[in-house]
């Protein structure tokens, strides 16, 4: 028996013992205990030891605020936390101050919300003379709400909006950390890798049932560098495409993902039968929720997410092709990689499967093929994660973003930006427009509205492409890309948006991810036509040019 497993069934939702996703009932004594190390955390323990200030951390309910108060609290006092007081309100007394830490802003009552705001407001009005700094822990929303309702609450709530808008508009005597900024990826290659380290398996070894053990062979694999980092680059899709999972939704997935909701128990009194049904809880499957009970979505926010892009359900030929037939093809390559893929192992039911593959071949009227066709999904995810580098650009073409490695390279590399920012011009036009627009010899940009008239003309070097800025507060990658014109106008370039526009500069049609881009574009659009002015005596529209069957600019002179 594995007690590590146990520990990993207490992020289990389904399980009677899941307490653990609440920091309020984790325990110093923890057998398995473990804390994986956060910018924000260190950032904090920096600012109230060497530059003091008032903190607000906001951010959704288990993004780890709680564990963050308690973790501060620990550091200055240099003891352990035994519980929060009935207010959730503990002043901590140190060499630089006193520390007023708000555990939950929520929890508290109107009037004591009320006197604390208005108490830190007067505090960050002072340079914090009293020496007294804030920490408090609060949701976005009812902090926003309670300071609109006070207009003596002012001064803090536009200090607060405006840290919302921006975070460099940080100072040294309030600081707004929005934990929903944080890097969801960073968290999960920190947790996989923490919990698939040897330490934690070296008991999996005397196992009997080792070989039977669905739960010791997606260990064995996600330790593998190239799954793992398979699996992170789901998580890091997606940061590009702004989604947020927060610390404890990953943990209870990457817990998932690992045992699949089975312990050592229901391995070990497992027949045939059952093993055969362990087998679907293979780490490939468990990642994208595909056994996973409804009922315990409400906590898995990840799968939530990730099911959208579940490489098994996209029917690819090549890769289709491969899975069926790799092993007769010829070439003593592809042959070993479908048999490294197709592994007498236990997610293929010991060969199993492989046979099937190989009766389906044969033609074999008595065999009845559909529960071979009903295992596709399953074969399309494992060698999504498993190919191997020569199978790499085929499983490329299962993201179902056509575009995300070429703008992973744009947040890395800020030397293709000149080429990236002409196919973004490009695609503008065509979203702008709804028509087929000439690409003409330079980078141009029109704003135009929906009748073809141009308000105005935009050469390449009014248009800027950056990547956003670091940050030193919180575990944070660019994930977005800022187009700029004349410095002034600006659109936000996350994934969903470049996907489209870069369809459209290749031809591609108007309709995928329109609904997810189209009122962001239509602003940006609206934004630069009221920052040009027409000329009255001249105009310039968009014309279908007939003998190329696209459109053109023409102008049009106006006489009086």
């Amino acid at each position: 028996m594995n007690t590590f497993i146990d520990y990993l069934d207490q992020f289990n939702v389904l399980s009677p013992n899941h307490a653990k996703i609440y920091d309020e009932y984790t325990q110093k004594s923890d057998t398995y205990l473990f804390s994986i190390p956060t910018r924000v955390e260190q950032y904090l323990a920096d600012v109230f030891v060497k530059q003091p200030r008032s903190i607000i951390m906001t951010g959704n309910a288990g993004d780890g605020k709680t564990r963050l108060c308690r973790s501060l609290y620990e550091m200055l006092t240099n003891k352990q936390l035994e519980g929060w007081p009935k207010e959730g309100i503990i002043d901590v007394t140190y060499e630089g101050g006193t520390v007023r830490i708000v555990k939950d802003l929520s929890e508290l009552t109107e009037s004591v919300i009320y006197t604390e705001l208005l108490r830190l407001q007067s505090s960050v009005a002072n340079a914090h003379a009293d020496r007294v700094y804030y920490l408090i822990a609060a949701n976005e929303g009812k902090l926003t709400k309670f300071l609109s309702q006070y207009p003596e609450l002012k001064p803090l709530a536009d200090a607060v909006g405006a840290r919302f808008i921006d975070h460099l508009n940080n100072n040294d005597r309030l600081h707004l950390v929005n934990l929903q900024d944080v890097t969801s990826s960073i968290y999960a290659d920190r947790i996989f890798e923490e919990w698939n380290q040897e330490k934690y398996w070296g008991a999996c070894d005397e196992c009997p049932a080792q070989k039977k053990c669905i739960i010791s062979f997606n260990h064995r694999k996600m330790v593998q560098p190239g799954v793992r980092d398979k699996l992170i680059e789901q998580y890091r899709l997606l940061d590009c495409l702004g989604i947020h999972v927060t610390m404890r939704e990953i943990l209870i997935h990457a817990s998932y993902t690992i045992t699949g909701g089975l312990t050592c128990s229901t391995v070990l009194q497992a027949d045939y039968s059952a093993i055969e049904q362990q087998a679907e809880r293979a780490y490939y499957n468990n990642f994208y929720g595909v056994q996973m009970p409804d009922v315990s979505t409400g906590e898995m926010g990840a799968v939530r997410y990730l099911t959208r892009l579940d490489p098994g359900q996209l029917s690819i030929s090549s890769i289709d092709d491969f899975l069926l037939n790799g092993d007769i093809s010829g070439d003593p390559a592809i042959v070993e990689q479908h048999s490294n893929l197709f592994e007498e192992d236990i997610d293929l039911l010991f060969g199993y499967f492989r046979k099937r593959i190989e009766q389906y071949r044969t033609l074999d009227p008595e065999q009845d093929h559909a529960q071979l066709f009903d295992q596709m999904p399953r074969f399309r995810r494992k060698f999504f994660f498993e190919c191997g580098e020569q199978g790499n650009e085929m499983r490329q073409s299962q993201l179902p973003y056509n575009y995300y490695y070429r703008f992973a390279e744009c947040l890395m590399k800020p030397q293709v930006h000149a080429i990236i920012r002409r196919d973004l011009m490009h695609g503008l036009n065509q979203a702008f427009a709804k028509k087929l627009i000439i690409r003409p010899n330079a980078p141009v940009l029109y704003a135009v509205n929906e009748n073809l008239l141009i308000h105005g003309v935009y050469l390449g070097p009014a248009v800027k492409l950056a990547v956003e800025s670091q940050r030193d507060d919180i575990d944070h990658m660019p994930s977005r890309l800022i187009l700029s014109v004349q410095n002034s106008i600006k659109l936000e370039v996350r994934l969903p948006v470049f996907e489209y526009l870069l369809r459209l500069s290749g031809g591609g049609l108007f309709m995928t991810l329109r609904q997810e881009v189209e009122i962001l574009l239509s602003t940006f659009k609206n934004d630069l036509i009221n920052n040009s002015e027409l000329d009255e005596f001249a105009l310039s529209v968009l014309a279908l040019d007939a003998d190329k069957g696209v459109y053109d600019m023409h102008n049009i002179n106006i006489e009086i």
